[in-house]
């Protein structure tokens, strides 16, 4: 980040959310978190043979400081994003997703007792940004059940630790800032790809409404900047790989809300 960032105004200093020159927390007690670790594996382990059995496992923050509500809130955003997208795991517990797919698996094998190779589930659940308004933790997961390859992704929670609330682009820039944002994500997602300015998107296999680029819902925030997040398969062919679109705060400095 360029060096005259850390001498911007005091307005702007309070809205971008960097760690090395952020706001002081106006929590009464300091807001903290421990890192734990949460695993479930076939019945007689993993650690002999990983490919004849199944494991589940998230490395994920457990928060202090924060008022019983906003952690059970962050404790279920957090179980919904390692429950591999099924619906049916709505309102599921982590360890009972990671029950639900060692389970799965043990089916598998019963039935297909000659398929060879182990499934596996890791996640880890990262605090990216951490202030008194705003808290984003990008997860990022990585799997393989099967088939000729496994999956991978990463996706954000972002919340008011204060509140529970989801804290969304509105809540951080001014209004009518779409346009302007759009562009810019434009301009760095041309760039990230080696697109010209005048290259067709689709003629390059990336798939956008009418051909023109949008930024998608899977947002978090950085201590860089807002970043942008397109899992593979989102926009382009498997072999084509994620995007990652990050828009720095110094570009959006007439856009943050005071």
């Amino acid at each position: 980040m360029k060096s005259e960032m850390r001498c911007v105004s005091r307005a702007l200093l309070l809205s971008l959310i960097l760690y090395s020159c952020g706001k002081e927390s106006e929590q009464k007690e300091p807001v903290g978190f421990e890192i734990k670790t949460f695993r479930v594996e076939s019945q007689g382990g993993c650690k002999s043979d990983t490919l004849q059995c199944a494991y589940f496992e998230v490395t994920y923050p457990e928060f202090s400081g924060l008022d019983t509500s906003v952690v059970s809130v962050i404790r279920q955003k957090v179980d919904a994003a390692v429950s591999l997208g099924n619906p049916e795991s709505q309102g599921q517990s982590m360890q009972e997703i990671g029950e639900i797919f060692i389970k799965d698996y043990d089916d598998f094998k019963s039935e297909i007792p000659e398929s060879f190779g182990g499934w596996h589930y890791t996640a880890n659940v990262n605090v990216e940004v951490l202030t008194d308004t705003l808290l984003s933790m990008s997860v990022n997961d990585e799997y393989y059940t099967g088939g000729a390859h496994g999956g991978s992704g990463v996706y954000f929670i972002n919340l008011n630790p204060k509140t529970g609330a989801e804290f969304t682009l509105d809540d951080f820039l001014k209004p009518d800032y779409q346009d302007a944002l759009t562009s810019l994500g434009n301009e760095i997602f041309r760039e990230t790809r080696a697109l010209p300015d005048t290259a067709s998107l689709s003629d390059n296999y990336f798939e956008f409404p009418e051909n023109k680029f949008e930024l998608n819902k899977n947002y978090g925030f950085k201590k860089e900047g807002i970043v942008f997040y397109y899992n593979n398969y989102e926009i382009a062919p498997y072999a084509a790989g994620p995007t990652e679109v990050l828009i720095p705060y110094e570009e959006l400095r007439d856009w943050i809300r005071d």
